[in-house]
């Protein structure tokens, strides 16, 4: 019986010492730090390979319609038999240069479907990813990870009051804290995703809707501005926010619109932020043209949109060069908007923003590659006719070569530009795999840090 007594317990201490040394000599995937945000990077390492030796990293994720997107990097260990993705440059894969996140944002589909997977860029869980490491094809070990969207300590608030649609997100027991009003472009909806990650950076973050959402507008067609001066009074007095400090955040027709709202309503924000914008309003887009925005029941002046007559015309006569449209040959309509600026020139000065109103910090980004429309151009008029008429806020225009018009990402995502759907055609954002990734970082640090100083 004693010798039970002894047996046991070293059998234990046994097993447990080949458990061990079990898990010490297969290969592991060190992930670190275990649980982050979306928008932060993560350190990738492999350890226990052989002293040399070559491998494959595939990162894996799905959209909602689980077809998978991926990337790869083929790695040669050092002489302890370790990769570490953050330090090393990959030998060959989907990313060539050292970074800690290229696996993420050099993913793309692993289908030939092109018209399937377009749009399913914006349905992909990014938070959930299979890492798998293979040695001549043979798949070695596997780790899912699972990333953040959002703070643990982030509150959401469900908005349907007081004429005000949107969702209110902010971190538990805020009080008179900085506050930021999202607003989406000309997809409409309410813009959930990234305003909850601006959120878990210490900020109440208003999820705006105007348009395409219940009890309001199915079209950006003729949008009351008052509405968003009702929006931003009506923040200004909920518990969580500091009446002083709010900032108009935009994407593309979004950006118009929070440049817009400070020259018409100067006093009412702290700080704009437009990604992608033009210099200029632009209308409903809809064959018989109306304005996108009224105020006091009236529209907004507007740069018309070429029809579809005059845009054939202009392409034949090689005003702007020809696209079919087509997934093989799509759009790329900044030609487009800029010869509408020429053929239009009469109406320019009506139809530009009146900038010189704003009384708060402007930030706006643009990417030099906007397949959409020139927006580093429409970016450098905004801050010339600060200059022209005297402005004396705090502006600053940040461009970034090979980046196209979306731009406004939170860091690492997917980058690779796909044709969209632009109704019954096909149109590209621009900008590189890489080119955009940098934007993509970047940007956000730039907002970040300028949210800072509210």
């Amino acid at each position: 019986m004693k010798k039970l007594f002894v047996l046991v317990p070293l059998a234990i201490i046994v097993f447990a010492a080949i458990i061990f040394f079990w898990i010490k000599k297969n290969p592991q995937i060190v992930v670190t730090p275990q649980h982050a945000l979306l928008d932060q990077h993560v350190d990738i390492s492999v350890v226990n390979l052989l002293p040399h030796a070559q491998i494959t990293i595939v990162a894996t994720c799905y959209d909602a319609y689980k077809k998978p997107w991926s990337s790869h990097a083929v790695f040669k260990a050092d002489g302890t038999g370790a990769v570490h993705v953050a330090t090393q440059a990959p030998l060959s894969g989907s990313y060539t240069s050292i970074d800690a996140m290229g696996l993420f944002w050099s993913m793309m589909p692993t289908d030939t479907d092109v018209a399937g997977h377009t749009m399913s860029k914006w349905t992909l869980n990014l938070c959930d990813i299979t890492l798998s490491i293979f040695a001549h094809d043979k798949l070695l070990v596997q780790k899912k990870i699972h990333r953040l969207p959002v703070a643990p300590d982030i509150e959401k608030r469900i908005i349907r009051e007081q004429g005000v649609v949107g969702t209110l997100f902010y971190p538990k027991n805020i009080l008179k804290g900085p506050a930021v009003i999202v607003v989406p472009g000309s997809g409409g909806g309410i813009p959930e995703n990234i305003s909850q990650l601006f959120a878990s950076h210490g900020y109440a973050v208003l999820a705006l809707g105007y348009f395409g959402v219940e009890c309001l507008p199915e079209q950006l067609s003729e949008i009351p501005l008052e509405y968003f001066q009702n929006v931003m009074h009506w923040l200004k007095q909920q518990p969580q926010v500091n009446a002083q400090k709010i900032a108009l955040m935009g994407h593309s027709r979004g950006g118009e619109l929070v440049l817009l709202l400070a020259a018409t309503f100067p006093t009412e924000m702290a700080a704009v932020i437009a990604y992608g914008t033009p210099s200029l309003v632009y209308g409903d887009f809809a064959p018989h043209e109306k304005a996108a925005w009224t105020l006091k029941g009236q529209p907004v002046p507007f740069l018309p949109n070429l029809s579809e007559s005059e845009t054939l015309a202009a392409t034949q006569a090689g005003h702007v060069p020809f696209h079919a449209g087509t997934l093989a040959d799509p759009l790329e309509e900044s030609a487009t908007f800029l010869y509408a600026m020429k053929k239009f020139s009469n109406k320019i000065e009506a139809a530009t923003i009146p900038v010189e109103n704003i009384t708060c910090p402007v930030l706006i980004i643009s990417g030099d590659d906007d397949k959409l429309w020139p927006a580093t151009l429409h970016g450098n008029r905004v801050l010339e006719r600060l200059d022209t008429r005297g402005s004396t806020i705090e502006r600053k225009h940040v461009h970034y070569l090979g980046a196209g018009h979306d731009i406004c990402m939170f860091p690492h995502a997917p980058s690779i530009d796909l044709p969209v759907p632009f109704g019954p055609v096909w149109g590209l954002f621009g900008g590189t795999a890489e080119g955009n990734a940098r934007a993509h970082k970047e940007s956000w640090n730039e907002t970040l840090n300028f949210l800072k100083k509210l």
